[in-house]
């Protein structure tokens, strides 16, 4: 375990806003405007929100065309992301970004920010019953690009990584939550001392995954936590299923409304921060509005690979 980071002497408040469900390009600007916000300001900003439609988000890096490999989704609108990484469909989660000042301490380490923020988030899952855990080790069978014949998965939560959050489960548990034709991803990733380590009878479902953009004045860093299968991702299960539900979970559940009640105080407790209402608002801001035209147009969202690079 990290165990608490103390920035006490640096900053103490973070200002919370929580957003009502938006739309893809809606949610992905307010992410940008909201570090913008805290670079000015040199304030931290918590922005929890959730998505409507339900929405397929590419990372920054993904070829536009590639979401044909995935069929259930192709009804849904597409947004591309600021942050790299693997598309997420988004549905039936909570979305979280954290925008730090580049000169906060914790800005300046990548992977400590991941940690401290997925630790947290571990934590919040542990209290609904699920044996969550945070990957210290890249889990080599799904490395991008390890071997030809192993492309890097389209879904970021088909991907493992430093840091993602994973629930282990037995094979009893993993196949129960599974819908048919998905086979089972062992990690070989070595949790902290304090949380139990993955064994050979042992899978795990990816519920949290992250990204981050780093700009020269902030750190936006911002991940989904899978609450419940999407009929538009059906090949992934999240907490509700990982649980034991087999009933579709609905966006007015307690599990939905428990986490934006009480996972914001243990990411403020880990970091000695104090949690403040952000009073500010997008509405007839022009940066916002700059930043709505971009993630709403079809050239960002469908740029070639080699435009991107």
């Amino acid at each position: 375990m990290i165990g608490r980071v103390n920035f006490r002497a640096t900053m103490e408040r973070c200002l919370l806003l929580i957003d009502s469900p938006r739309s893809g390009p809606y949610n992905m600007a307010a992410d940008e405007w909201c570090a913008a916000w805290a670079a000015g300001h040199e304030a931290p900003i918590l922005r929890l929100y959730r998505w409507h439609p339900a929405t397929l988000s590419l990372g920054y890096f993904q070829r536009y065309e590639d979401r044909k490999s995935h069929p259930s989704s192709q009804s849904c609108p597409v947004v591309r992301r600021p942050s790299g990484g693997g598309a997420i469909l988004h549905d039936r989660e909570w979305t979280y970004a954290l925008c730090l000042p580049a000169e906060h301490p914790l800005a300046k380490d990548r992977l400590l920010l991941y940690l401290t923020v997925h630790e947290t988030l571990a934590r919040w899952l542990q209290r609904w019953g699920v044996t969550a855990v945070v990957l210290r080790r890249e889990n080599p069978p799904a490395r991008c690009g390890q071997t030809p014949s192993r492309p890097c998965p389209f879904l970021c939560f088909q991907r493992r990584t430093v840091g993602d959050v994973v629930a282990v489960v037995d094979e009893e548990t993993f196949s129960s939550c599974q819908s048919s034709g998905n086979q089972p991803t062992e990690t070989n990733g070595s949790p902290g001392t304090a949380e139990p380590s993955p064994s050979c009878a042992e899978s795990t479902v990816k519920l949290v995954g992250s990204a981050q953009r780093r700009t020269r004045n902030a750190v936006l860093q911002h991940g989904s936590i899978l609450l419940g299968r999407s009929p538009w991702a059906p090949e992934l299960p999240g907490v509700w299923e990982v649980t034991g539900h087999k009933d579709p979970i609905g966006h007015d559940s307690e599990l939905f409304r428990d986490f934006a009640v009480a996972w914001p105080p243990l990411l403020a407790q880990a970091l000695g921060w104090r949690l403040q209402h952000f009073p500010y608002s997008t509405e007839r801001d022009s940066l916002f509005e700059e930043l709505l035209a971009r993630f709403s147009s079809q050239e960002w969202t469908c740029k070639s690979q080699s435009a991107i690079g």
